[in-house]
């Protein structure tokens, strides 16, 4: 462990709050903390889901706007030298 640092394992055993087996998984209840870094964890997925699709979204708007703008663009070039 690097100087300074708190091992978080070290304080689980001092606080017997939860059982830990060899491999450092949890047994028997979680702790107030374990379960709100999940639920939180959880948010910023469901956040970074949503910013996905908002982004692909807004970049379907672009290209039909893109689209739509070029078409108008020609419409008016044919008027002009037609």
């Amino acid at each position: 462990m690097f100087t300074g640092m708190i091992d978080s394992r070290e304080l689980q055993a001092k606080r017997g709050s939860s059982s830990q087996s060899s491999d450092g998984s949890s047994r028997g209840h979680r702790t107030n903390q374990e379960v709100e870094l999940e639920r939180l964890r959880e948010e910023l997925w469901r956040r970074d889901e949503y910013a996905k699709q908002q982004e692909e979204y807004l970049k379907r708007q672009q290209e039909y706007y893109a689209s739509y703008t070029m078409q108008q663009q020609q419409v008016i070039q044919v008027r002009v030298n037609g």
